[in-house]
């Protein structure tokens, strides 16, 4: 049971990040050292369907997990606050790059 808690909040800690990803794309842009998306929208626009198809993986592989089985409330909850760890740390380490990379400039 724990390892299923586990790997079903880091499925949907994965799930979160991804469409993190696809509402501020242009954050992501630059970490592939493109400086401005508009100027280069082939770029943009495979980066996008890149990051679109990891929402769609994301979201199939989360949903196959949920609904294989049917869990208790307490499983839920469980997977719910791994994620929210997991997504906190993902959220730190993003702020952390970025403001070391603005330190550098």
């Amino acid at each position: 049971m724990p390892d299923d808690v586990m790997a079903t909040g880091s499925l949907l800690a994965g799930f979160a990040w991804t469409l993190w990803w696809n509402f501020d794309w242009r954050r992501y842009v630059r970490f592939y050292g493109v400086k401005n998306p508009s100027d280069h929208p082939l770029i943009a626009i495979v980066l996008r369907a890149f990051f679109a198809s990891c929402s769609a993986g994301a979201a199939y592989q989360l949903g196959q997990t949920l609904f294989r089985k049917a869990p208790s409330f307490q499983f839920y909850w469980h997977s719910f606050l791994v994620a929210a760890t997991i997504f906190v740390v993902i959220v730190l380490i993003v702020w952390t790059t970025e403001w070391m990379a603005s330190n550098r400039t």
